[in-house]
């Protein structure tokens, strides 16, 4: 029986030493499946950098002369609008951000603004009074 409990024994010892060199070496492997800091940092300066980026296409739109006198032959205060479309967020910024860039790329350095730009740029102006 001593013989027995000896190779119980040796058997024994071996798997725990096994188990635990093998559970080392898997402790120490990378989880994929984890989120780091820096990867959660990183998406939020993504979208921090998104919002400046769309924030600052409503501005130069409203910063343009020909828009200044659409807004004032409507009768709409765009100082109001500017300093509303600052604090717009989530799906009203992207929406207006979409219409401003599409403005500010559709008419670039053109002296003439056409019927349906004028009204894009009333529902923009419109859309900020209302958001604020």
């Amino acid at each position: 029986m001593t013989r027995f409990r000896k190779v119980t024994l040796t058997l024994l010892a071996a798997a725990l030493i096994g188990g635990g060199i093998a559970g080392t070496a898997w402790a120490s492997e990378a989880r994929t499946d984890l989120v780091g800091a820096a990867d959660i940092q990183a998406q939020i300066d993504k979208r921090v950098e998104s919002e400046a980026a769309d924030r600052q296409a409503i501005q130069d739109l409203l910063r343009r002369p020909d828009v200044r006198r659409i807004a004032g032959a409507a009768g709409l205060d765009i100082e109001r609008a500017t300093a509303a479309a600052s604090v717009l967020s989530g799906a009203e910024l992207r929406e207006v951000a979409a219409r401003a860039q599409e403005i500010n790329a559709g008419v670039g350095g053109a002296k003439s603004v056409t019927l349906s730009i004028t009204a894009i740029v009333i529902i923009i102006l419109i859309i900020i009074l209302i958001a604020n």
